[in-house]
């Protein structure tokens, strides 16, 4: 189906998969390799074609979600960081700034305002 959609971009197709992966606790690279039939090694080396790596894009799905998840839902922002893959609430924190320049609570406020 991934390939249906995205016949060309396994990018995209992996990025697919994360946006699932992530909230199922099961963004591991060895796992999402294995959901294409891959080893690891080859699954680096085919996204490295591409110009990217495996954290670039798992970075990208998870900013995805976070703007989403800020956006829908009333959860604190430790609970999205939890949901997120990450260890820590200010690890989710710091991650989110370095994407957007901003914090999460800070971007959920600007998005408020815009409504």
């Amino acid at each position: 189906r991934l390939e249906a959609q995205h016949p060309t971009d396994f990018p995209e197709q992996v990025r697919s998969v994360l946006r699932s992966a992530i909230t199922a606790g099961q963004a591991i690279a060895e796992q999402v390799a294995a959901l294409f039939g891959l080893q690891r090694r080859t699954f680096d080396r085919r996204i490295g074609e591409f110009g990217v790596s495996f954290r670039q894009l798992l970075d990208e799905a998870r900013f995805e979600l976070a703007r989403q998840l800020l956006e829908d839902s009333t959860k604190e922002v430790a609970e999205l960081g939890e949901l997120l893959g990450y260890a820590a609430p200010s690890a989710f924190t710091r991650a989110f700034h370095r994407w957007s320049g901003c914090s999460p609570t800070e971007w959920r406020q600007a998005q408020l305002r815009k409504s």
